[in-house]
């Protein structure tokens, strides 16, 4: 899980970064050339972005479904994180565990991950070898076995990860226990991604396949090549192996609405292994697709110029003026296909209360919302934005997870090119309306990490 002080630029970054030229009017600003992508979508419904780079004779393949851990209900939670563990089990034609051991033989390196909103699978090689890894992929796209054996073992494997990385983790509780009040009980952004242990410890084989069956199929996925290839090359690729895969009925996504219907609420986590106690306060959002989605490019240029870097507010207020806290930080990320949250955070200074970063932190919140902010700080917010884009474009990684992040929670490539320009028309009155409509009382969530002694 990613610190929340970065949390800002990623969300900007999985947004999009490719526009070429501003108005006069934003003469000041960065221009972020149009990224070179190319699209097309094969007769099955599989959506494929080509993403051509000379830099290296590397590629990088990325295959996401549109399906994560928010698609599961209350009961069975962790059944798409345990299925990305279950398929590296193998298929008749690729035997279990030889998926990654074929990558690496030929000198590449392969992972997965599960979100919220999507599942994820990639293979970074050499270009040459392209064609193995997605006659590969496309093969457990419908081909993978599953054995009670399998799953009986790699169950103990999915618990250990989440006492390594939940359980032992103070930090990863408490965030488990506020994404609960937040978004609510039993609801979907409100359960973990990795799943309760004893739902983990009651998936069975058949929920396996059935979970398998119902969302992996082409028309529920996006293709994402990204190096030196071309585009006529990959499609001529992924026509041949992922072409014949028959599409499937896929039930609609859905996400609540609202969030949780008792706020604001305040949770605290004494833990004897915290060495830096950590105050945030997270506020019910809107995101590109649910809620006042008008505000999500202004909430991120606030997210920036309120607590996105050392030169932000809150930083240079609480941390080089008044001594408060030891960090600061706001984020803010709009990719999800329901509700999101605007976070603020600070790693209080010793000996400073909770009270006094309470305090200070509101302050600064009241100067902006009664002061409003001025065309200097969101142009230099921008410009920050804008800036992260560009070097992104030097990440053959980047490209990927970016259109993966868009086109598997309801975004277009449109949307993919156009960010730059959105983020280059918020204006200083649609920073300080959007501040007015997230920062409210009732749609927030207080939360307090310490050592066993407690804070006061």
């Amino acid at each position: 899980m990613p610190h929340p002080g970065r949390r800002a630029l990623l969300g900007g970054l999985l947004a999009g970064a490719a526009f070429s030229g501003s108005t006069p009017a934003l003469a000041k600003l960065f221009a972020v050339e149009r990224r070179n992508a190319e699209t097309f979508t094969l007769p099955n419904g599989l959506q494929a972005v080509v993403l051509p780079s000379k830099r290296a004779p590397i590629v990088t393949q990325m295959l996401v479904y549109k399906v994560g851990s928010a698609d599961e209900t209350y009961g069975h939670t962790g059944i798409a994180h345990f299925l990305e563990h279950m398929m590296f089990k193998g298929t008749e034609r690729v035997p279990s565990g030889e998926f990654s051991r074929t990558v690496s033989r030929n000198g590449g390196r392969d992972n997965a991950y599960t979100t919220f909103d999507s599942t994820g699978y990639y293979q970074t090689i050499a270009a040459e070898r392209l064609e193995l890894v997605m006659r590969m992929e496309a093969d457990r796209m419908t081909n993978v076995r599953f054995t009670e054996r399998e799953v009986v073992t790699e169950r103990q494997v999915v618990l250990e990860e989440r006492r390594t990385r939940i359980e032992n983790v103070p930090s990863a509780l408490l965030d488990e226990a506020v994404r609960e009040q937040l978004y609510g009980r039993h609801k979907p952004y409100g359960m973990p991604v990795i799943g309760y242990p004893d739902d983990i410890k009651k998936i069975g084989l058949n929920d396996m396949v059935g979970f398998y069956r119902r969302h992996y199929a082409p028309n529920n996925a996006v293709l994402i090549i990204a190096g030196d290839t071309t585009p006529d090359a990959v499609r001529k690729l992924a026509e041949k192996y992922y072409g014949p895969i028959a599409n499937r009925r896929v039930e609609p996504r859905r996400r609540p609405s609202h969030g949780a219907t008792d706020l604001p609420q305040k949770t605290t986590r004494a833990d004897p292994r915290v060495v830096e106690p950590r105050w945030s306060r997270l506020w019910l959002a809107p995101s590109y697709k649910m809620g006042e989605t008008r505000h999500a490019y202004a909430l991120q240029v606030l997210s920036r110029l309120f607590g996105g870097s050392e030169t932000s507010r809150l930083w240079r207020a609480l941390v080089v003026d008044g001594k408060v806290g030891l960090s600061a930080w706001a984020s803010y990320s709009p990719s999800s296909l329901g509700l999101t949250s605007f976070d603020i955070g600070v790693h209080p200074a010793p000996s400073r209360t909770v009270a006094e970063v309470e305090s200070a932190v509101g302050d600064q919140m009241k100067r902006l919302l009664d002061g409003g902010v001025t065309a200097e700080e969101v142009e230099r917010a921008q410009n920050q934005l804008l800036a992260a884009a560009i070097y992104s474009q030097d990440s053959l990684a980047s490209g990927p997870r970016i259109y993966g992040t868009a086109l598997s929670t309801g975004s277009t490539v449109a949307d993919v090119d156009a960010w730059p320009q959105r983020i280059s028309e918020v204006t200083p009155a649609q920073v300080q309306a959007a501040a007015q409509h997230v920062w409210r009382e009732d749609g927030a969530v207080t939360a307090l990490l310490t050592p066993a002694e407690g804070m006061r």
